[in-house]
Protein backbone atom coordinates (compact mmCIF):
# COMPACT_ATOMS: atom_id res chain seq x y z
CA UNK A 1 0.00 0.00 0.00
CA UNK A 2 2.83 2.41 0.89
CA UNK A 3 4.51 1.73 -2.46
CA UNK A 4 1.24 2.39 -4.29
CA UNK A 5 0.80 5.71 -2.49
CA UNK A 6 4.40 6.68 -3.29
CA UNK A 7 3.88 5.85 -6.98
CA UNK A 8 0.61 7.81 -7.05
CA UNK A 9 2.29 10.73 -5.28
CA UNK A 10 5.12 10.78 -7.84
CA UNK A 11 2.56 10.65 -10.66
CA UNK A 12 0.70 13.67 -9.25
CA UNK A 13 4.00 15.51 -8.78
CA UNK A 14 4.98 14.69 -12.37
CA UNK A 15 1.69 16.09 -13.68
CA UNK A 16 2.15 19.27 -11.60
CA UNK A 17 5.72 19.74 -12.88
CA UNK A 18 4.60 19.13 -16.48
CA UNK A 19 1.77 21.67 -16.10
CA UNK A 20 4.18 24.25 -14.61
CA UNK A 21 6.59 23.73 -17.53
CA UNK A 22 3.76 24.17 -20.05
CA UNK A 23 2.67 27.37 -18.26
CA UNK A 24 6.25 28.68 -18.37
CA UNK A 25 6.56 27.82 -22.09
CA UNK A 26 3.29 29.64 -22.83
CA UNK A 27 4.49 32.62 -20.80
CA UNK A 28 7.80 32.71 -22.72
CA UNK A 29 5.87 32.88 -26.00
CA UNK A 30 3.85 35.83 -24.68
CA UNK A 31 7.07 37.47 -23.43
CA UNK A 32 8.95 37.14 -26.74
CA UNK A 33 9.28 40.36 -28.71
CA UNK A 34 10.61 43.90 -28.54
CA UNK A 35 9.58 46.10 -25.63
CA UNK A 36 10.30 49.74 -24.79
CA UNK A 37 10.39 51.18 -21.28
CA UNK A 38 7.62 53.56 -20.25
CA UNK A 39 8.72 53.95 -16.62
CA UNK A 40 11.79 53.07 -14.57
CA UNK A 41 12.35 53.52 -10.85
CA UNK A 42 15.57 52.75 -8.94
CA UNK A 43 16.18 53.03 -5.20
CA UNK A 44 12.86 54.83 -4.71
CA UNK A 45 13.52 57.45 -7.38
CA UNK A 46 11.90 57.77 -10.80
CA UNK A 47 14.35 57.83 -13.70
CA UNK A 48 13.96 60.94 -15.91
CA UNK A 49 11.78 60.44 -19.01
CA UNK A 50 14.65 61.20 -21.41
CA UNK A 51 16.65 58.32 -19.89
CA UNK A 52 13.63 55.99 -19.83
CA UNK A 53 13.28 56.45 -23.60
CA UNK A 54 16.77 54.92 -24.01
CA UNK A 55 15.77 51.61 -22.36
CA UNK A 56 14.73 48.70 -24.58
CA UNK A 57 14.28 44.98 -24.00
CA UNK A 58 14.35 42.33 -26.72
CA UNK A 59 13.24 38.86 -25.71
CA UNK A 60 13.61 35.68 -27.74
CA UNK A 61 12.28 32.74 -25.72
CA UNK A 62 14.53 32.32 -22.70
CA UNK A 63 17.16 34.80 -23.98
CA UNK A 64 17.14 38.57 -23.60
CA UNK A 65 19.08 41.63 -24.71
CA UNK A 66 18.66 44.72 -22.57
CA UNK A 67 19.70 48.09 -24.00
CA UNK A 68 20.32 50.95 -21.57
CA UNK A 69 21.68 54.03 -23.34
CA UNK A 70 24.93 52.73 -24.91
CA UNK A 71 25.20 49.58 -22.74
CA UNK A 72 24.13 46.16 -23.99
CA UNK A 73 23.32 43.50 -21.41
CA UNK A 74 22.59 39.93 -22.42
CA UNK A 75 21.44 36.87 -20.58
CA UNK A 76 18.87 34.18 -20.07
CA UNK A 77 15.85 34.07 -17.83
CA UNK A 78 13.53 31.58 -16.20
CA UNK A 79 9.90 32.37 -15.53
CA UNK A 80 7.67 30.81 -12.90
CA UNK A 81 4.09 31.87 -13.62
CA UNK A 82 2.76 29.50 -10.92
CA UNK A 83 3.97 31.72 -8.06
CA UNK A 84 2.06 34.69 -6.64
CA UNK A 85 3.43 37.15 -7.66
CA UNK A 86 4.99 35.51 -10.70
CA UNK A 87 8.76 35.05 -10.41
CA UNK A 88 11.64 35.65 -12.81
CA UNK A 89 15.35 34.87 -12.48
CA UNK A 90 17.58 36.73 -14.95
CA UNK A 91 21.06 35.29 -15.41
CA UNK A 92 23.41 37.88 -16.89
CA UNK A 93 25.96 36.61 -19.41
CA UNK A 94 27.24 39.94 -20.81
CA UNK A 95 27.49 43.45 -19.40
CA UNK A 96 27.35 44.74 -15.82
CA UNK A 97 26.75 41.96 -13.28
CA UNK A 98 27.77 39.25 -15.80
CA UNK A 99 27.69 35.88 -14.06
CA UNK A 100 25.11 37.09 -11.55
CA UNK A 101 21.46 36.13 -11.15
CA UNK A 102 18.89 38.81 -10.45
CA UNK A 103 15.74 37.65 -8.70
CA UNK A 104 12.49 39.39 -9.48
CA UNK A 105 8.75 39.37 -9.73
CA UNK A 106 6.71 40.26 -12.79
CA UNK A 107 3.33 40.87 -14.39
CA UNK A 108 2.87 40.11 -18.08
CA UNK A 109 0.08 40.45 -20.61
CA UNK A 110 -0.12 40.93 -24.38
CA UNK A 111 0.73 44.65 -24.18
CA UNK A 112 2.85 45.26 -21.06
CA UNK A 113 5.58 43.73 -18.93
CA UNK A 114 6.16 45.01 -15.40
CA UNK A 115 9.13 43.72 -13.42
CA UNK A 116 10.81 44.45 -10.09
CA UNK A 117 14.34 43.10 -9.62
CA UNK A 118 16.47 42.91 -6.50
CA UNK A 119 20.17 43.72 -6.70
CA UNK A 120 22.41 40.68 -7.31
CA UNK A 121 22.71 38.55 -4.18
CA UNK A 122 19.64 40.11 -2.54
CA UNK A 123 16.31 38.48 -1.70
CA UNK A 124 13.52 38.47 -4.25
CA UNK A 125 11.11 41.43 -3.93
CA UNK A 126 7.61 40.63 -2.71
CA UNK A 127 5.98 43.80 -4.03
CA UNK A 128 6.30 46.12 -7.03
CA UNK A 129 8.05 48.96 -5.21
CA UNK A 130 11.49 50.40 -4.56
CA UNK A 131 12.85 52.28 -1.55
CA UNK A 132 15.87 54.47 -1.03
CA UNK A 133 19.12 52.45 -1.12
CA UNK A 134 17.37 49.05 -1.52
CA UNK A 135 19.07 48.37 -4.89
CA UNK A 136 15.77 47.41 -6.53
CA UNK A 137 14.67 48.37 -10.03
CA UNK A 138 11.03 48.64 -11.03
CA UNK A 139 10.43 48.84 -14.77
CA UNK A 140 7.33 48.87 -16.94
CA UNK A 141 7.60 48.08 -20.65
CA UNK A 142 5.17 48.20 -23.55
CA UNK A 143 5.34 46.23 -26.75
CA UNK A 144 7.16 48.20 -29.42
CA UNK A 145 4.82 49.12 -32.22
CA UNK A 146 5.77 47.76 -35.64
CA UNK A 147 7.24 50.41 -37.90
Amino acid sequence: MTKLLAVLGLGVLGVAVSRAEKNADKELKTFTGSLVAVSVEHDGKKVPEDDVKKVKLVVDGDKYTFHVRDKVIEGTHQLDPTKKPRQIDAMRTKGPDAGQTLKGIYELNDKTFKVCFAAPGKDRPTEFATKEADGRRLMTFQREKPR
